[in-house]
């Protein structure tokens, strides 16, 4: 029950950000047809606060095969970055066994990698519980926004453009937190810079696994170097 109290105060700053994106999300796919047990299912099979805003916009002019294909499609490319969040912590949470490990896969999302990273590093008490009960609570958080969303959406004119706001609001907080040094603020700048290159390149369903991909390359070497020079200047303060 502590560990359980402890994930929720560590999530919790979260679900602000999950229950009013989650309402702004299911307000909208409700205009597309979905009902309550669709906004339901769709939450917890398919946890991903993108893939709830993908699928009202590419459904707002009706539910067809082929375009439930393309949804289907265009929400595994654009999470595809959830397996590299699931391999940086396959270390941390090795401990988990059986359906533990794929519910903890299932409810990887930005911020609770994030949350996880954060907290694996900075608590040698923090376990792989701790970081199943944290996902769990950001899939509650979302269900909870999305089902007030689909119930509410008839009598509130959502602006979608209030989603991306909350979203990106979201985004510069847990980047704010996650800073300690120089090297974390060099990489902040690197991946400003590449997004916006990228993004003035090509805008579709890859562009946030290409800027994924080539932001964590570049990080993967430059923290290598600075734990190299790190450690020669220890050998040398010795």
């Amino acid at each position: 029950m502590n560990k359980i109290k402890r994930a929720f105060w560590t999530s919790f700053p979260i679900a602000f950000g999950y229950i009013s994106l989650g309402f702004i999300g299911g307000a909208l796919i409700q205009k597309s047809g979905f009902n309550v047990l669709d906004v339901f299912l769709l939450s917890l099979l398919v946890f991903s606060g993108s893939a709830v805003f993908i699928s009202a916009n590419m459904l707002a002019a009706g539910i067809y095969p082929q375009i439930s294909l393309y949804v289907a499609i265009t929400i595994i490319v654009t999470s595809l970055r959830n397996i590299m969040y699931s391999s940086s912590l396959a270390n941390d949470v090795k401990d988990l066994k059986g359906w533990r490990k794929i519910v903890f896969a299932q409810y990887v999302t930005d911020e609770t990698f994030a949350i996880n990273k954060m907290m694996f590093e900075g608590n040698s008490d923090w376990d792989s519980d701790l970081a199943l009960y944290v996902n769990i609570f950001a899939c509650i958080y979302g269900l909870i926004g999305n089902i007030l969303g689909c119930v509410f959406g008839q009598m509130i004119n959502i602006p979608i453009d209030l989603g991306f706001f909350m979203m990106s609001s979201m985004f510069i907080v847990l980047t704010v937190l996650r800073i300690k040094d120089k090297a974390d603020v060099i990489m902040l700048l690197i991946s400003i810079v590449i997004s916006f290159v990228v993004l003035s390149i090509y805008q579709g369903g890859l562009d946030l696994v290409i800027i994924a991909l080539i932001v964590t390359t570049i990080g993967y070497f430059l923290d290598k170097k600075y734990k190299s020079n790190n450690g020669r200047m220890c050998d040398n303060d010795e």
